[in-house]
């Protein structure tokens, strides 16, 4: 479970950074969905929580 996690996060800094990028250069979303993208919310999320569920 901590190797998912892992890659959540990994998958979600991507997702930040790109999410970033577009909101500095003032472009939308290719998805249509407003940023940050929700998407990369629900990734970081998820791995937080499968982190936090990993390490009792």
């Amino acid at each position: 479970m901590l190797k998912i996690a892992k890659a959540c996060f990994v998958v979600s800094g991507v997702l930040l950074i790109v999410d970033s990028i577009l909101m500095i250069l003032g472009k939308p979303n290719p998805l249509g969905l407003p940023l940050p993208c929700p998407i990369t919310l629900i990734v970081l999320g998820a791995g937080l929580i499968l982190f936090v569920i990993s390490k009792k």
